[in-house]
């Protein structure tokens, strides 16, 4: 494109430069503020209208920072590339903050190659700086220097105010947790022997309105609602159970209760509010889905609950919206460890509702009036599966069950493989004695110790690689490492205090008690025959892994060629694998 001018009564044809205006800012502002995008894109036009150059459009990294080297900029890379096709002559920038923040070594040769390349960079505020002039030159590597330092002061200021306001109990930023809302307190500390007042923001629920329909009474609602419900007998699909999250997530949705952001309740979102510790009034980390490439996402899977180094005890953030003890009960519920538990009682069968009973096809059984019967759908023909139905007597199957249940215990002493089984059926029953609190923290505990573990793991991958080479780099090793062993030094201490499970005595003598003439078991006057449900069920649960029920061979009547004991394989209780759930501290 050419502009003309008068020149000796001749009209002389002159090329415009091309320029293009570059738009940086760590984080989206829509607002008029002096670093705002929308007010850099129309100084930056502004300005090279007033140069005289041909203005081709705005490159933009919006909620990208300059200072993090590990931040990919796009836009500015299809920027430098442009310009090394000879498509732009000056990028102008609304200051050089804008166009870097990185250290100069970093940003220097980006520089270097944009004057090579005869493009000049223009400040709207600090003027330009041309590829011609060495003076130029100088004056922006200081600027990006100035630059530089201040992003670093301020990253290690915010870093160390966000330091001492955890330490303090102080919530440090980021999205208000739901039916919560932080509010100033002043702190005073004492610093080089100097008394310095500091303001750090707590946390407390928001306030309760007559109508019931703010955020806080909302989460009570809902906790409420779960805790009314979930240890009532319930015989329909689990994800429909009265206190499921999803269950909770449609009565939120019908009642048209909104989100945070005004929309529609989904259960990841109703999950995370319910699983967020900072709802009982401890401070913690969100923690991130990883992408398949190791790279972490914006979406939170859980949260990190932080601890006093010296105590181990959850840090306190302020007041509580749920008390800490029916929180941690109500992540026992959510984790889903609850659900189909042997302590439940949501089915009128024995077998049904604990996950045990399946059939030879691997589907599980479904009760029915006097018969279990295999749930997968009618009509279905599977390559190698049975064909047709399966179903067994629901009373002979229960018997035979209690029966090689009852055998394992009236053998204890003889069988070292039946000693296995108790063992893992007393470390059973520990577990729904133990309290909710105890045994939520020492599995919050165990995978805090698998994190730190990996990460001492990869710090040492790390120095291998290369990554620490020369003295700065050895010395950034070792206080990593002093750190992340002394985490791990403190959450083992901590694992030590709350100690392993307390092995409980198994009752034999009173499940094998029976006043039967005979001496059956589970005859009349047993305690197997005046037990309820919900107590038959914890017993099979304590010893029985899995009941696989096979077809039968043949139909069935008063002659039936095929009993209940050559249909069954039952599987008895086997010790987890070490460090699925948690590992026990002597």
């Amino acid at each position: 494109m050419t502009a003309t001018y008068e020149a000796d009564q001749e009209r002389v044809p002159v090329a415009l430069r091309v320029a293009a205006g570059y738009t940086r800012q760590s984080k989206k502002k829509s607002d008029k503020s002096e670093a705002s995008p929308q007010t850099q894109d129309e100084a930056t036009k502004r300005k090279a209208r007033d140069r005289g150059c041909k203005f081709i459009g705005h490159y933009r990294d919006i909620g990208i920072s300059g200072y993090d080297p590990s931040a990919k900029r796009k836009s500015f890379e299809r920027l430098l590339n442009d310009c090394r096709d000879r498509k732009i002559d000056e990028i102008i920038v609304f200051n050089v903050t804008r166009f870097s923040r990185r250290e100069p070594k970093d940003a220097i040769p980006v520089v270097l190659e944009l004057f090579s390349l005869g493009v000049t960079i223009t400040s709207v505020s600090e003027g330009s700086f041309s590829p011609d002039n060495t003076m130029e030159l100088i004056m922006l590597i200081m600027r990006l220097e100035a630059s530089h330092q201040d992003s670093k002061n301020k990253s290690e200021t915010i870093s160390g105010t966000k330091r001492v306001a955890k330490q303090l109990g102080g919530w440090t930023g980021g999205a208000l947790p739901y039916g919560m809302e932080s509010y100033p307190k002043p702190e005073t500390l004492v610093r080089d022997g100097k008394e310095v007042t500091i303001t750090i923001r707590l946390l407390r629920p928001v306030p309760r309105r007559p109508d019931g329909e703010d955020q806080a009474s909302v989460v009570l609602r809902m906790v409420d609602r779960i805790f009314e419900f979930k240890d009532k007998p319930w015989g329909g699909k689990k994800n429909a159970h009265p206190a499921s999250v999803g269950a909770i997530v449609a009565w939120l949705n019908v009642n048209g209760v909104l989100t945070q952001n005004g929309g529609a309740w989904r259960s990841p979102t109703a999950k995370r509010v319910l699983t967020d510790p900072r709802l009982a009034g401890f401070a913690a980390d969100p923690v991130y889905y990883k992408a398949p490439d190791g790279t972490q996402s914006r979406t939170i899977s859980g949260y990190r609950i932080l601890r006093d180094p010296d105590t181990g005890e959850p840090i306190p953030i302020g007041e509580a919206l749920i008390p800490p003890s029916r929180w941690f009960e109500l992540q026992e519920w959510l984790s889903g460890r609850e659900l189909g538990s042997v302590s439940s009682t949501r089915s009128e069968y024995l077998l049904t509702a604990m996950g045990v009973l399946k059939c030879e096809c691997g589907h599980p059984l479904t009760g029915s009036p006097r018969i279990y019967k295999c749930s997968r759908a009618a009509g279905v023909v599977v390559p190698g599966q049975h064909v047709g139905g399966v179903t067994i007597n629901q009373k002979e199957l229960d018997e035979y069950v209690a029966r090689c249940v009852m055998a394992v215990l009236m053998t204890a002493e003889d069988d070292p493989e039946t000693l296995e089984i108790l063992k893992e059926a007393t470390r059973r029953l520990a577990k729904i004695q133990e309290r909710p609190e105890t045994r939520s923290e020492r599995n919050a505990l165990v995978g805090e110790r698998a994190e730190v573990n990996a990460s001492i793991h990869r710090l040492y991958d790390d120095r291998q690689s290369g990554v620490f080479e020369g003295p700065i780099g050895r010395a950034r090793f070792l206080q990593e490492k002093e750190l992340l062993e002394g985490r791990l030094e403190m959450i083992e201490r901590r694992m030590t205090e709350v100690g392993g499970l307390e092995r409980p005595a198994l009752p034999i003598e009173e499940w094998t008690y029976t006043e039967d003439p005979d001496g059956d078991p589970i005859g009349e006057g047993s305690w197997w025959a005046k037990a309820k449900v919900p107590d038959r069920r914890t017993l099979v649960g304590l010893f029985v892994d899995e009941v696989r029920v096979s077809k039968a061979a043949g139909r069935g009547g008063s002659n039936r060629a095929c009993k209940v004991e050559d249909r069954v394989s039952i599987h008895m209780a086997r010790p987890q694998r070490e460090g699925a759930e948690f590992t026990d501290v002597a």
